[in-house]
């Protein structure tokens, strides 16, 4: 019997003209025939048919104004190739209550809360459809009976794309699913179903949520360009198997809830969140998943969650903090963990988490390889800690780890760090070739290692610092630079059965006495210094007792303090004065006796560099321990702290540093420069502040006290200046400079303060050096003192450069020729920095300059060695003055020195900033601070060139805007002393001017860099080299011509250098262009080669008159 065949043509006579009058003629297994058109009806299959388009896909629209379009009631329908629309009703556009709704090549328009829905008894099967629905669901499904949606396209959607719900098992596989203002899969209730080999994007909640008690399975499906890629809840186990997600705005994959998923083979990659994050004591099985390329920690549990992972893989994590963080008292379990490449530390563990990490492999991380932190605990079993930036083993406050079987190696730091309250527990573990020491206890930490093995580390086996505690068994300590082991500390210290052998510093040393260190069965042979423990100690540390090797006691009390300081008698005794009398005052007024009027406000006169900022705060101190003061803290300021550049600003910004100050000390430093506005002429803000300041201490004067420092003469010309500061002045307390003594003595206490040792011969050198020292205005004492400290640091590390890896001792010793100066030969470089110092030496000539830089390097490599060792660093000034005629390569060498800080670790970004008079001056009053504050700012991290430097201090213009860039810059650099290189570059003779300009530029600017016209060779290897890269050669008679044209040129302040050499360069391949312009065929050597012909005239020179 034939399929019963309908046709629906509205018009035509021999069809019926509705949809609806064709089904209710149609028999089971009719076919329905829909021509073009859009038919207004609400259909309701009531028996099993097919109803397709007659002609194009889509061309045939059921498109009800109300209600559903397809409601089935029959065991089955088939809908090919239509589009339906629904009506303004919320209802879905196609209803299953019961039978099967099958579509094929269908388009599906909704309107309400969802477009295509199977329900009870209902199900569907949906292949290459598109649905849409801008105010719901795309499809919706909580019918038991198993439904399929293939090879579909389900986007713009006002909530999620497809749902799987109550009991429903729902097959979706090869679809794409984006735009949805919601989930692209949402299963809940206790749904089963698979998602397969689908494409998921744009969905404004997690791409997929598994919630309730589902049991959905996620397979080959990719999801990407969402917020959270996929969310789990789910009470029962869902499985996702090879699921990537992407490009997430959140995290990758979150599991809250007490979830419990299995993931296999899963990837997550450039989420802005974590690849995975576990909360709310979930757990879940992970194996095989990768987690690349996050921005927050790839891997983030949470909440006493408790996941257990098995082969999984993080890298080139950009989170500056961790790529692998655990806290909150979770209990993760990683088995065979890879981590690679992590900007931040490998793992950090923190506030009670205790995971269990066993053959993980941290490789490469930016900080340090495991950090325990707060409280955490956890186990490491077989793993490996490979070149970590920082510790390969950090642990702190409260961390309390058990690592077992462990290698770490090649850390930029020590290989275990203990620090204040951690606690770690070794045993069978490795460290090898660290850049600093192996193992370090800090002050309050302890260490227990069993068995342990430490070798090639570049400073100490272990050092234990001054209050740390370590118990060793049975380790063996070898092949190191520094000691074997260091004991600083006077806590509890063991070494049992321990063997030290071929380190370079002893094989036990105890720094001061202390009855707490247990050494018993200690093998020590080969070590490069004999051992000095127990009975072998110094005579000197051991009769100092328990904590012999220390410093003496730190005096206690600003007066203690103010005794303790270096010279200073007249200083000491006139403050001792000043309290005697405040003492006698007070007890004047305990007996009921009348109290004279006393000032305490002061001036500190004097030359630079002599503790009249230390003396100050002191006096503060002072005084609120005699009650006089409520606190006696000091606020230091400047002219730029009071003067404004607008009316009436002044008096504001002086306020406000003087409330500042109320109960303590209000420091003015270069008083005097508040009378340097208008030299009578302008607006005079500084006396505005002047004035201002008088009132304000009138109406204060028991509750602050002023105290105005600056050269002598020039504070005799302040106090003159206005009776009121004579009349609240009344005391003037005199700085001298230091003696020759005093400041040998303020050298050795900076050299015992950094832990450099100085011989007899190097105190003599000391001394006659300073006894050579002009005592000028320029003098700057204690700041003298500093930079000759730096100095002979410097020529140490350049004496030590050519040493691979200088010994403990060897970075401790000064000697005499550390004071003398003595150029030297450029020494081996620090490392990483190796190839911009191939760079600088390639540059033509220059070899004064390559010295001094070259110096410079070794002086920060010995620093970081001594740091490795636990040595203190010393503060090093590294602003330089770049001076010599133009042209002569100061901007590129200025560039490779920042580069050179940034690669040695001095500077973080080491870029450079380039200006002159024009980017800092400005060109009304305020506008000079704010330019200067802004190109600083731009510096910091790097270095600020300051070009024709000079400029800003102008020969006889004392009130120019440039000197406010100079007092501007000097406060931002001792502001900002560590984040900032200032260059600052120029004429020779006129940068002497400039130094000589402000003592303050002296002081910072302890280095001079000098750059000298380059030589008739040179000029012409510049030329030869610049050619070359253009693509040009010189003919040997063009050179020669070339020599004899340069010789020719006056070597006055207008010659360029290498700018002339270019100048000359250009004008030559202009000229050879027209010359050759004139063959009529010219080939390749006329093309490159430069001639004779192509010189300009050489100049003409004049005789002196």
């Amino acid at each position: 019997m034939s399929r019963q065949l309908l046709r629906v043509c509205p018009g035509r006579s021999d069809s019926f003209q509705k949809i609806g009058d064709a089904l209710a003629k149609a028999r089971t297994g009719a076919v329905i025939r829909v021509a073009a058109g859009r038919y207004d009806e609400n259909l309701t299959i009531r028996t099993r048919v097919t109803i397709v388009a007659d002609g194009e896909p889509g061309s045939a629209e059921i498109c009800p104004r109300r209600g559903t379009a397809v409601v089935l009631v029959a065991d089955a329908v088939l809908l090919t190739d239509l589009t339906l629309r629904g009506g303004s009703e919320d209802l879905p556009v196609v209803d299953a209550p019961r039978g099967q709704v099958a579509m094929d090549g269908c388009t599906v328009v909704g309107s309400g809360w969802t477009a295509v829905l199977a329900r009870e008894s209902g199900s569907l099967a949906l292949r290459g459809c598109r649905i849409s629905n801008p105010d719901g669901a795309g499809v919706v499904d909580t019918a038991a009976t198993g439904s399929i949606v293939a090879d579909c396209l389900i986007e713009n959607l006002g909530t999620s794309g497809v749902v799987i719900g109550e009991e429903a098992d729902t097959t979706v596989r090869d679809c794409r699913i984006r735009d949805a203002r919601a989930n692209g899969v949402l299963a809940n209730g206790s749904a089963q179903g698979l998602v397969e080999g689908c494409d998921i994007s744009a969905t404004d909640k997690p791409a997929i949520a598994l919630e309730g008690r589902c049991a959905t399975r996620v397979v080959r499906s990719d999801v990407h360009d969402t917020t959270i890629g996929v969310y789990v809840t789910s009470g029962s186990r869902p499985v996702l198997e090879q699921v990537t997600v992407t490009d997430t705005s959140g995290p990758g994959i979150l599991l809250g809830s007490a979830a419990d998923p299995e993931l296999l083979g899963c990837r997550t990659a450039r989420t802005k969140g974590s690849g995975l994050a576990v909360t709310e004591r979930s757990r879940g099985t992970f194996r095989d998943c990768d987690f690349d390329s996050a921005g927050a920690p790839a891997i983030r549990v949470i909440g006493s969650s408790s996941p257990s992972f098995t082969r999984a893989t993080v890298r080139d994590c950009a989170d500056k903090d961790c790529a692998v963080l655990l806290e909150d008292e979770s209990a993760a379990e990683f088995d065979s963990l890879l981590i690679a490449d992590a900007a931040g530390a490998g793992i950090r563990i923190r506030t009670a988490a205790h995971p269990l990490l066993r053959r993980a492999r941290i490789s490469s991380p930016g900080g340090h390889g495991v950090e325990v932190v707060e409280d955490g605990r956890g186990r490491l079993e077989h793993c490996e800690i490979d070149r970590a930036g920082a510790a390969a083993l950090r642990i702190a406050s409260g961390g309390r780890p058990e690592i077992r079987d462990t290698v770490l190696r090649a850390a930029a730091d020590a290989a275990v760090s203990v620090g204040t309250a951690g606690i770690a527990a070794l045993r069978d573990c490795r460290v090898e070739s660290g850049a600093g020491s192996g193992l370090v206890v800090d002050s309050g930490g302890e260490l227990s290692a069993l068995r342990t093995q430490v070798t090639e580390c570049a400073a100490h086996g272990v050092l234990v610092s001054n209050g740390g505690r370590a118990s060793l068994t049975g380790c063996q300590i070898t092949g190191n630079t520094g000691d074997g082991i260091r004991v600083d500390s006077s806590e509890p210290v063991t070494a049992t059965d321990c063997t030290v052998r071929d380190n370079r510093g002893a094989g036990l040393r105890q720094t001061r006495f202390s009855d707490q260190l247990g050494v018993h069965d200690l093998s020590s042979a080969g070590n490069g210094a004999p051992d000095a423990w127990g009975d072998t100690l110094p005579a000197d540390v051991a009769a100092a007792g328990p904590g012999g090797g220390e410093q003496a006691t730190a005096p206690q009390g600003p007066l203690e303090q103010l005794e303790s300081l270096v010279g200073l008698a007249d200083v000491k005794h006139q403050v001792h004065t000043l309290v005697n009398l405040n003492q006698l005052a007070q007890r004047r007024l305990q007996l009921g006796m009348p109290v004279p009027s006393m000032s305490r406000h002061l001036v500190f006169s004097g030359p630079p560099g002599t503790g009249k900022t230390t003396v100050a705060r002191l006096y503060g101190g002072i005084l609120a321990d005699l009650g006089v003061l409520r606190s006696g803290h000091l606020v230091e300021v400047s002219r730029a702290d009071l003067v404004a550049q607008v009316i009436g600003g002044t008096a504001i910004k002086t306020t406000e540093a003087f409330n500042d100050a109320l109960g303590g000390v209000l420091f003015i430093d270069e008083a005097y420069t508040l009378l340097s506005d208008s030299r009578g002429s302008g607006a005079d803000f500084g006396r505005e502040a002047v004035d201002t300041l008088l009132k304000l201490m009138e109406d204060h004067r028991d509750d602050v006290v002023v105290i105005a420092a600056g050269y002598t003469s020039e504070m005799d010309a302040f106090l003159a200046s206005n009776p009121g500061l004579a009349s609240r002045f009344t005391r003037t307390i005199q700085f001298d400079n230091y003696s020759v003594d005093e400041l040998v003595t303020i050298t050795e206490n900076m050299c015992a303060a950094h832990r450099y040792e100085l011989t007899p011969a190097t105190l003599d050198a000391l001394s006659r050096h300073y006894e050579r020292m002009p005592r000028d205005a320029a003098f700057g004492n204690g700041r003298a003192a500093r930079k000759v400290f730096e100095e002979m640091v410097d020529r140490q590390a350049h004496r030590l450069g050519a040493m691979t890896s200088p010994a403990e001792s060897d970075l401790s010793l000064l000697l005499p020729e550390d004071v003398a100066a003595d150029a030297g030969s450029a020494a081996d470089t620090g490392p990483g920095a190796e190839e911009l110092l191939a760079e600088l030496d390639a540059m033509v000539g220059l070899t004064a300059v390559k010295n001094e830089v070259t110096a410079l390097v070794n002086l920060l490599t010995a620093t970081k060695q001594r740091r490795a060792a636990g040595l203190p660093v010393p503060k090093i000034s590294h602003h330089l003055i770049f001076s010599g005629p133009p042209g002569t390569g100061k901007t590129t060498v200025a560039r490779l020195y920042a580069d050179l800080l940034r690669s040695l670790g001095v500077l973080p970004k080491g870029q450079l900033v380039e200006v002159a008079r024009a980017d800092l001056v400005g060109r009304y009053v305020g506008h000079t601070a704010q330019l200067t504050k802004e190109a600083f700012e731009r510096a910091l991290g790097g270095v600020l060139f300051v070009d024709e430097a000079y400029t800003l201090t102008p020969e006889g213009a004392t009130s120019d805007f440039g000197r406010e860039a100079v007092d501007t810059l000097l406060k931002l650099m001792e502001d900002h002393r560590d984040e900032v290189v200032v260059i600052a570059a120029g004429y020779t003779r006129e940068m002497d001017r400039f130094l000589a300009s402000n003592p303050g530029l002296a002081s910072r600017f302890s280095r001079t860099v000098e750059f000298e016209n380059y030589s008739t060779q040179e000029l012409l290897d510049i030329l030869a080299r610049s050619a070359s890269g253009y693509g040009y050669d010189c003919s040997p008679e063009a050179l020669d011509a070339l020599g004899a044209h340069i010789d020719a040129l006056p070597r006055d302040r207008s010659f360029g250098n290498a700018r002339t050499a270019r100048r000359l360069l250009e004008a030559m391949m202009t000229n050879q262009a027209g010359r050759i312009g004139a063959l009529p065929a010219p080939g390749l050597d006329d093309l490159r080669t430069l001639l004779p012909e192509d010189l300009p005239p050489r100049p003409t020179t004049t005789s002196p008159r």
